[in-house]
């Protein structure tokens, strides 16, 4: 009996071999395997309304370094499909801050050798004429060492996924330098805080622009939202990845307190998860002058932009309509974008004519938003580092330095008090009954007419009054001098004049000592005053003597 002849068409008939992905290593030449479709998507970054960011590597072939270049495409296509823990973001600065620049000097090396470039030809030495190759562009040092890092990251994925080849004899560590940019976290400066004049100037614009959105009924348009991540941005310190891709379920009410609110927002490093708490007040009218109210405000967007989220059956919390374009574009449902927040961001600033203490527009980042939130935290802690590391959920506090500025008033002291040491050492220290002046003379608070000031009281609110650890004792003698001799002095003088000085040295000076490690020498001191006060202090004559 004759077989059956099988009807049974194989699928590798229609394979193409330009679209077959090779999976193993391989040392041939692979500008023979060129993808139909160049473009490789990453779904999970930019425009949540739309289809993401691309990257199309078709303007890259052709220019003599076809083999890496399609080396690097089936890489990322596999990072893609195979890694979990690598954000689609870091992905894409592969290419976008790695390999373009390779490209860019994969391009002059094949001009120089008169060939094709290959994976034999990344050698040590190309690495090494790379790295002179970045310090010729016009960029600064910091962005040289982003784009090698890129880059080098590239290189190792294309390793550990098999599309480049290295001999196993070879050590790995030796193709890149050990520190080619040294010192180049000293030499970066990054964003600062907002001063205190900057941050009163966008407040009070935020304060503007967010009032008729409480009472708006349409959808909020991008540069609403945009205020409206300013405004969450300057009460949470949050970062900016974490705010553009909120979703509608990021807000929920809190398990143990009935005032607040719990705002879940996911972070793409490490595809970790905050969490931050947000106080519920009971008015919410910005009219009424009451405290921004975040919860409420995030639960403004939900509802306003239902309508858009409903019409792709998307969660992003920030999505909007693009208005149409001149050329007919637009008119689509997409989200915020950090290219879409810089531009409103810039819109405001022009808009409320936001200018600093010299005259210039103000930059407003959420970079400096939340070192601003940051440092507020730190400043009203007590300068307690820890707690300023958990505001950030940083989880040391290593990684919170950079976000640390010396507050202005501890500038200020410090110089004071190295003046004030200057003169020490030289003999010509100026002391007063309580502690140190700059210049009895010609202080802040002197009467400036050659005649020596006697205003003790005076000094708690003077520009050049310090205290130092030996001046304690004279300031403890003081202090009990008060407490003493209240009723000599009058009860209703005591509370006018005095009761604030005592204020000041338990809430102000004695904390800044005991940060110090001085607590010891503090109770010393205190206990030595109390029991044998200083001459000055034996009661409160010298204050009629100054008067």
């Amino acid at each position: 009996m004759a077989k059956k002849k099988s009807l049974k068409i194989s699928k590798d008939r229609f394979k193409k071999a330009s679209v077959t992905t090779p999976t193993v290593a391989t040392e041939s030449n692979q500008s023979i395997v060129c993808p139909i479709n160049p473009v490789i998507n990453f779904p999970s970054i930019g425009s949540q309304g739309g289809s993401g960011y691309n990257f199309n590597f078709k303007g890259y072939y052709g220019k003599g370094y076809d083999d890496i270049t399609n080396r690097v495409f089936y890489t990322i296509q596999t990072l893609l499909k195979n890694s979990k823990n690598l954000a689609e973001i870091t992905m894409y600065r592969y290419l976008s801050n790695g390999f373009c620049y390779l490209a860019e000097y994969l391009a002059l090396w094949h001009y120089i050798l008169g060939r094709e470039i290959t994976q034999e030809d990344l050698t040590p030495d190309l690495i090494e004429n790379f790295i002179v190759h970045l310090r010729g562009l016009e960029v600064g040092y910091g962005s040289q060492k982003n784009h090698y890092s890129y880059t080098k990251a590239l290189l190792t994925a294309m390793r550990s996924k098999r599309y480049w080849c290295v001999d196993s004899s070879v050590d790995f560590k030796a193709f890149f330098p050990k520190n080619p940019y040294p010192q180049s976290n000293k030499r970066h400066k990054g964003a600062t805080s907002l001063t205190t004049y900057e941050k009163r100037q966008l407040v009070v614009a935020l304060k503007q622009a967010l009032r008729p959105i409480y009472n708006k009924t349409e959808p909020l348009t991008s540069y609403e939202l945009t205020v409206c991540v300013l405004a969450i941005a300057m009460q949470t310190g949050i970062n900016t990845s974490p705010l553009l891709n909120m979703t509608i379920n990021a807000l929920s009410d809190h398990p143990l307190k009935d005032n607040r609110k719990l705002l879940t927002v996911y972070k793409a490093r490490g595809n970790a998860t905050q969490l931050h708490n947000l106080r519920k007040s009971e008015n919410v009218e910005l009219a009424q002058g009451v405290k921004l109210n975040v919860a409420y405000l995030i639960e403004r967007i939900i509802e306003l932009n239902a309508v858009y989220r409903n019409e792709n059956e998307n969660i992003t919390l920030l999505i909007y309509r693009k208005a149409k374009g001149t050329q007919g574009r637009g008119d689509s449902v997409t989200s915020m974008s950090e290219q879409a927040l810089a531009f409103n961001v810039t819109k405001l600033i022009e808009e409320y004519d936001l200018k600093d203490e010299d005259g210039k527009p103000i930059k407003v980042n959420l970079s400096r938003i939340r070192k601003t939130f940051i440092n507020g935290i730190y400043e009203l802690s007590g300068e307690n580092i820890l707690v300023a590391a958990q505001s950030a959920k940083h989880k040391g506090t290593d990684s919170i330095n950079h976000y640390l500025q010396a507050p202005e008033q501890s500038k200020r002291n410090l110089g004071l008090l190295g003046e004030i040491r200057v003169k020490e050492l030289t003999g010509d220290t100026q002391n007063t009954p309580t502690g140190r002046c700059k210049d009895i003379v010609n202080g802040d608070r002197a009467p400036k007419n050659g005649k020596t000031c006697a205003d003790f009281l005076g000094c708690f609110r003077c520009k050049s009054f310090v205290i130092t650890g030996d001046d304690l004792y004279r300031l403890y003698s003081f202090y009990w001098a008060i407490l003493r001799n209240r009723e000599s002095f009058g009860r209703k003088d005591w509370k006018r004049h005095l009761r604030n000085v005592l204020s000041i040295i338990d809430t102000e000076i004695e904390p800044e000592f005991i940060k110090r490690g001085m607590l010891n020498h503090i109770n010393a001191e205190k206990e030595r005053a109390r029991s044998n006060p200083h001459p000055y202090w034996i009661n409160l004559e010298m204050l009629k003597v100054a008067q």
